[in-house]
């Protein structure tokens, strides 16, 4: 098999960026929840009333598949931008997220505390229409108090290089 010198690089960089990347803490309260219900106008009452989540089988709140993204959109940034922008050097000319794709393995709730933090799944390199690229794979992932894995959020990115 041919060396990728370009690819080993890169996935040099990325490893050590995300190595250095800390967990972020959240906690998403009920007002959250329900102000972002109203602007998305999701009217499930499961996600703004205590009640009606109990009645569904919820032990609380449950934050919806739909806010997942705006948690963890913080970590995408922080790689590209302070974490690995400045490594990129003038082989990537772009960066594309091209998929998201949610596992829930429990559900989420309001006002209970979670970790958010970012795995790296490796690059490959491809060729297609729109020239050179790498794709990149970038699993996001929530744990519990306990340090129970609540939930996968699996990115792929298109880094350009042409």
């Amino acid at each position: 098999m041919t060396r990728d010198p370009e690819l080993d690089d890169l996935t040099e960089k990325m490893e050590e960026a995300i190595s250095r990347m800390a967990s972020k803490e959240i906690v998403v309260r009920k007002e959250t929840m329900k102000a972002f219900c109203e602007i998305v106008e999701e009217g499930n009452p499961i996600y703004s009333d205590s009640q009606a989540a109990r009645d569904a089988g919820f032990d609380n709140i449950p934050i919806p598949e739909s806010y997942l993204l705006t948690l963890i959109t913080p970590l995408s940034h922080e790689l590209f931008t302070t974490g690995l922008g400045p490594l990129l050097g003038p082989v990537v000319k772009g960066i594309i997220h091209t998929s998201s794709v949610i596992e829930f393995l429990e559900p989420l709730y309001c006002d209970i505390p979670y970790r958010l933090e970012m795995a790296f799944g490796g690059l490959v390199r491809k060729k297609g229409k729109m020239g050179e690229y790498f794709v990149g794979t970038y699993p996001h992932r929530v744990f519990d108090a306990r340090d129970e894995l609540m939930a996968v959020d699996r990115h792929v990115f298109f880094l350009r290089t042409d």
